[in-house]
């Protein structure tokens, strides 16, 4: 190797070993801390684009990490907006038992902080929603006293050429805005009710605390940074 080269050589390990790591993320299987996983736990808020909502139409989401003292300090997924009204499936008997709201969102976009998984942000593209919520009689009066939902996302990485799909396969609703006190109350620890411009602007939705996630990387290049020994193999 003449002199030159190797100058040129050293400067480019120089240059590789000052940048920062490449925000790619990493395919895989990674689950939340309730399941033995790394990924913190979330919270979420939808907001709506009427006092007691419009039937779902024009419904924004924003969910983030939750690491017990701060909102989306590793991941995050918002803004995906509701075309359409939700469907209800209503099983109740004399006022008694499940109804069944499915949902569907459209785009948003979704950030993860250097982990397991790697790095990255990118862009959601269908994420369907079907929550649960049971009823019983409370003075006679069909009375909803708790909900659950499931949730499902799948997009594509900015880099990487990857795409993920981001399940929560447990999401508690704590309080929305037409409940009675001290329900109706979004409090700070939980994220902002966005609007169809991805702005904190709305006032009226609802809240919940999120459990249970999974995160399904797929890559089809996976990106691997350049190694000592393939540089000197290439100017050998």
């Amino acid at each position: 190797m003449n002199r030159v080269l190797l100058v040129f050589t050293c400067l480019c390990l120089v240059a590789l070993s000052a940048a920062p790591a490449l925000a790619v993320p990493i395919p895989g299987l990674y689950n939340s801390t309730d399941l033995g996983g790394s990924l913190l736990l979330g919270r979420s808020a939808t907001s709506w684009a009427l006092v007691h909502g419009n039937f779902g139409v024009g419904d924004v989401f924003n969910v983030q990490s939750w690491n017990g003292t701060a909102l989306g300090t590793q991941w995050h997924a918002e803004c995906g907006q509701e075309p359409n009204a939700y469907t209800v499936t209503d099983n109740r008997v004399g006022g008694v038992g499940p109804v069944i709201y499915s949902s569907t969102f459209n785009g948003g976009s979704i950030w993860f902080a250097p982990g397991p998984w790697g790095s990255g942000s990118g862009a959601l593209g269908t994420t369907y929603v079907v929550t649960t919520v049971q009823f019983v009689l409370v003075g006679g009066v069909s009375t909803a006293v708790s909900s659950r939902a499931n949730i499902q996302s799948s997009g594509t990485f900015t880099d990487g050429g990857c795409t993920l799909t981001f399940v929560i396969a447990n999401g508690t609703g704590v309080g929305q805005t037409d409940a009675p006190p001290p329900f109706n109350v979004k409090p700070a620890t939980y994220p902002a009710f966005m609007d169809l411009v991805c702005a904190p602007s709305r006032i009226y939705g609802s809240w919940g605390d999120l459990s249970q996630i999974t995160l399904m990387i797929r890559c089809t290049v996976p990106a691997k940074p350049p190694t000592w020994g393939s540089i000197r193999r290439i100017y050998r």
